[in-house]
This record gives C-alpha cells, sequence and structure tokens, in this order.
C-alpha cells in the first residue's frame, strides 16, 4: 500500500529555472509547496558552460546559476524531493502525483519538466552513451582531453558547445546537415576564427562505428560520398522533446502543452511553464517569468478560497 502523505497547495515537478521561480514565489506567500526533481536542482542550466544574456549575470556558468537557485531555495526552506514522478491523475478535489512508493496530493500542479535530447536513432548510440557518445559538453568535455570529437548539429546550442570543446579537445569536427547554421553570425564568425574546428556542410552522420564496445569513427554522407572520420567521440545537438506525462489528456502543438497568458492548461488546476511549453522563444529569462507567472496566478486562487 502507497504511502500517503500531507496535502500540498502545490506540487511542482522540475526543478529547472522555471519550476524553482515559482518555488521561491510560493513559499515567500507562505503556501506549502513541494518541489520535486528526478536530477539536479538547475536543470539544463548544469549542461550550460557559459551564460552571456542573462540579467545581473554575464558571463555566470550554467552550474554557478543553478547553484545560486538551489542556496535559495535552501535558505527559504522549500520542501525538495529527489523521486521521479511515475505517473499523475487529475481528479475533481485535487491532483494526484504518483512516485515508486508513495501518492502526493495537491490542489494546483506546474508541470516544469523540460526536454530531453533528441537522439540520432542509429545502431550502438544508446550503448556507447558514456562510452563516445554524450548530448553534455560541459558534463562529459574533460574526457576527451586533447581528442578529436564531433559535434552533430547546426543551431546555437551545437555552435556554443563546440566553442566549449575545442578549449578542450584537439580537433572539433561540426556535421551540419544544411549549407548555413540557425544562430547569430557573430557565433559563425567565432567558429571560423577557431583553427581546431572544421565545419562540413550538407553533411549527415549514418553510422557510428565501434570497436571493443567504444566508439572508434563514423560514417556520414557528404554530396553522395560515403566518408569515414575518425573520432574519439560525438556530441549530439539536434534539438529536443518535450517531457510529457501521456496519462494527462493535455492539449498540446507539435508536442508542446498548450498554455494561456496565465501558464493554466485546458485541464483546471493544472499549469506547465519553461522548455515544455509552446512558445517563440525559449529563454532562460521568460523561463523564470513563467515560473512567477503561473505561481502568482495560483496565489490568487488559493487565496480566495
Amino acid at each position: 500500500m502507497k504511502e500517503k502523505t500531507k496535502k500540498y497547495d502545490c506540487i511542482i515537478i522540475g526543478g529547472g529555472i522555471s519550476g524553482i521561480t515559482a518555488a521561491i514565489y510560493l513559499k515567500q506567500a507562505n503556501k506549502e509547496v513541494l518541489l520535486i526533481e528526478k536530477s539536479t536542482l538547475g536543470g539544463v542550466l548544469n549542461k550550460i558552460s557559459i551564460i552571456k544574456n542573462y540579467p545581473g549575470n554575464p558571463g555566470i556558468s550554467g552550474p554557478d546559476l543553478a547553484y545560486n537557485l538551489y542556496k535559495q531555495v535552501i535558505d527559504l526552506k522549500v520542501d525538495v524531493l529527489s523521486d521521479t514522478v511515475i505517473n499523475i491523475k487529475h481528479l475533481k478535489t485535487c491532483n494526484k502525483v504518483i512516485l515508486k512508493d508513495k501518492e502526493l496530493s495537491c490542489k494546483y500542479l506546474i508541470l516544469a519538466t523540460g526536454k530531453e535530447p533528441r537522439k540520432l536513432n542509429l545502431e550502438h548510440e544508446d550503448e556507447l552513451i558514456g562510452h563516445g557518445v554524450s548530448y553534455c559538453a560541459l558534463c562529459d568535455g574533460f574526457f576527451f582531453k586533447n581528442k578529436k570529437v564531433a559535434v552533430i548539429g547546426a543551431g546555437e546550442s551545437a555552435l556554443k558547445e563546440a566553442i566549449y570543446l575545442s578549449n578542450i579537445c584537439s580537433m572539433v569536427t561540426i556535421i551540419n546537415k544544411y549549407d548555413y547554421f540557425k544562430c547569430k553570425d557573430d557565433m559563425v564568425k567565432e567558429i571560423e576564427n577557431k583553427n581546431n574546428i572544421q565545419v562540413l556542410y550538407n553533411s549527415f552522420i549514418k553510422s557510428l562505428n565501434t570497436n571493443s564496445n567504444k566508439l572508434e569513427s563514423i560514417t556520414y554522407l557528404q554530396n553522395e560520398k560515403i566518408i569515414n572520420l575518425d573520432v574519439d567521440g560525438v556530441f549530439v545537438y539536434i534539438g529536443s522533446t518535450p517531457n510529457i506525462f501521456g496519462s494527462l489528456k493535455l492539449e498540446l502543438d507539435k508536442n508542446y502543452v498548450k498554455v494561456n497568458s496565465n501558464m493554466e492548461t485546458n485541464i483546471d488546476t493544472i499549469y506547465a511553464v519553461g522548455d515544455i511549453i509552446k512558445k517563440d522563444l525559449y529563454q532562460l529569462i521568460n523561463a523564470a517569468s513563467e515560473g512567477m507567472i503561473a505561481a502568482t496566478n495560483i496565489i490568487k486562487k488559493l487565496n480566495k478560497k
């Protein structure tokens, strides 16, 4: 029988910047709030090498900003639970959050579950994670010091991580399926000025080649030519997929949750913020703003009861 605990005013699932911001506002309003994060507080911040456009913190590293947020949460004595949510049940009187060994109850629920990196869907990819394949340069770049790596992608994230890796690795090869990059020109110029970064345009990775269960090389297609490239590591940045709970009948737009200006979903008492919602910009500053908007609207509703 699952352990039952107190009923919270609000449970937030996801400890990224949007979820943490919501928790701060709710706690400061003296509400019973619980923040659930299955990994490390700060979420994707812990995978960003440098942040240059966050007000008041120019040039701060992602982990440093994550630590500042963590410290603020702890200082406020926000209830934090390190666990994985298995399921969610929306009832007329409350929302049930199902964990492995307990069931939690809340009046309001904020989904801040973020996105997972999209995979290449190539043979050997899963078995090579930690043995040559990575989705986080900040996490794993150190293991490829003075080695050759490839970065797969054409957007800002791919270029940022390629630049970061160029300061660690002997050679960084960017595999870009387009003949252009999807980012600002100044970032492309920075790439061009790096003597240990090469760009392969109009190129598609076809296979991950192994030796003794480790990555040995990749095979890519360029202008109808099949070419092998010796690399020790591959870093994948080809987009991401929102983490959505299938048990909830949320209204979606291309797999992203649709919300109104108050961050409310189509399900009463359930809100969504951060990278899982449909919006034009995915930036830290608006993710934090979304957490604040959801929290303040929940506070208003709780105060009316």
